[in-house]
């Protein structure tokens, strides 16, 4: 636990990093884990039913994203949660440290040695959730994020401008200063903490584990990508104007260099023959969810996965009759050919993933893939020409569509993103350093 006067130093340094100044004070709680614990469960029974989340288990056992065994309960979301080491709440306006104590004896010559680790490792996480507040206070995050609800793609991407600016904010934080030395030197060893954060979560599919530490990985690289362009400033145009999925995340040129958003998906057609069927989710799900559903059904190194890469835009319905369940998929991709190929693959992980006996049928015209999954796809022929007819991309109808010629260059992530860096000097011999005293 920081001092009252550590914890003002804390936020000091903030400030003066980031540039951004708190409009006022945001009290910091100290809670023990079965203090969160509660905390969490109580605001998780607030936001979602467990009705809810075994629906949309289903659905998402369906399209291949979930193994089909898996059961979730609400306390396992709680739970994800519980493996950070502190929380901004938008709603209660307060940070929580979350108080771990330390429960193997030690020598008392190595104690001094791990409070004061564990005091470094406070000052990270306070500075980290101090940038919330600021982001909050400055940027209104909440309301943000409010906006794409129903867009789970935009929405990550967001999370992750948000989270990658906290993380690296934190980091700076902790070394006392911020440059483009320190920030490569941080970049660089990102993915260290990927595997730590997955063993931490054994048994959990990657379709919930990845997603939630993609925002703080891949998060922090593209903002440091905008720090390398435009330093702090380039950090907070991020907000005005933040990626729109979670492909400009992963691949940073299609955002700085050559701006691709994601295609508006428009799925319709089918509501005049499946008028029985009512729906019950409409999402888009975005490279990052489609490549992770190849990688579970393929192998996590299949080369299949450079499928994932051409997508365009999607939008996925979920259909509910009793309780049945009807799954339609939109996905458009970069060309025809890509298409094809999603097609074909895609085709072989239903037949992999679903009992024989569920109805399924896929359909391509041009760049654009239409699955249908479930009872509801029995009746495919009388809703299919429909659905072609009255779907559209970017509000072009999907026949007469045609994709930009060449399309945006291939994506790639930062030539030096994962290249090793020499350890930064110290502050005092960094001549482009930003003091936070």
């Amino acid at each position: 636990m920081l001092s009252s006067d550590e914890a003002a130093v804390v936020k000091a340094r903030v400030q003066k990093i980031r540039g951004l100044t708190l409009k006022h004070d945001v009290p910091v709680t100290y809670l023990s884990v079965a203090e969160t614990e509660a905390r969490f469960r109580t605001e998780f029974a607030k936001q979602i039913s467990q009705e809810e989340i075994d629906t949309g288990l289903e659905e998402n056992k369906m399209i291949g994203l979930f193994p089909p065994d898996l059961k979730i309960e609400r306390k396992d979301l709680a739970d994800m949660t519980l493996e950070l080491a502190g929380f901004y709440d938008n709603h209660h306006k307060d940070i929580v440290i979350i108080d771990r104590p330390v429960t193997t004896e030690l020598p008392e010559r190595y104690r001094n040695a791990l409070t004061a680790m564990k005091k470094i490792d406070t000052m990270g996480t306070l500075g980290h959730e101090l940038t919330h507040a600021l982001q909050d206070q400055h940027f209104d995050i909440e309301a943000a994020q409010k906006k794409y609800k129903g867009n789970s793609d935009r929405e990550l991407a967001y999370k992750a401008i948000v989270e990658g600016d906290a993380t690296l904010s934190g980091f700076s934080v902790v070394t006392g200063r911020v440059d483009d030395e320190t920030i490569d030197y941080f970049d660089s060893h990102l993915q260290d903490i990927v595997p730590v954060f997955m063993g931490r979560m054994e048994g959990k599919p990657r379709a919930m584990t990845y997603p939630f530490i993609f925002q703080y990985t891949e998060g922090a690289r593209f903002v440091a990508e905008a720090y390398h362009r435009n330093k702090w400033e380039g950090v907070n145009a991020l907000f005005n104007g933040p990626p729109l999925s979670t492909q400009q995340i992963m691949h940073p040129e299609l955002y700085f260099d050559h701006p691709t958003p994601a295609l508006t998906v428009k799925l319709a057609g089918y509501e005049k023959v499946l008028h029985d069927w009512k729906k019950i989710d409409e999402d888009t799900l975005g490279e990052l969810m489609l490549k992770i559903m190849i990688e579970r059904t393929m192998g996590e190194d299949t080369p299949y996965v450079e499928a994932s890469t051409k997508w365009a835009g999607d939008r996925i319905v979920a259909l509910q009759k009793g309780k049945s369940l009807t799954m339609l998929w939109m996905i458009v991709f970069r060309s025809a050919g890509a298409a094809d190929n999603f097609a074909q693959l895609y085709s072989g992980i239903l037949d992999k993933v679903l009992p024989g006996t569920t109805a399924r049928k896929i359909d391509q015209r041009g760049p654009a893939v239409f699955v249908m999954i479930g009872d509801g796809a029995i009746r495919n022929h009388e809703f299919i020409p429909e659905v072609w007819k009255q779907s559209s991309i970017d509000g072009a109808a999907i026949e007469s569509y045609e994709p930009a010629v060449g399309g945006p260059p291939a994506a790639s992530p930062r030539a030096t993103s994962l290249q090793p860096h020499p350890a930064p000097k110290p502050a005092s011999e960094a001549p482009r350093t930003i003091g936070v005293d």
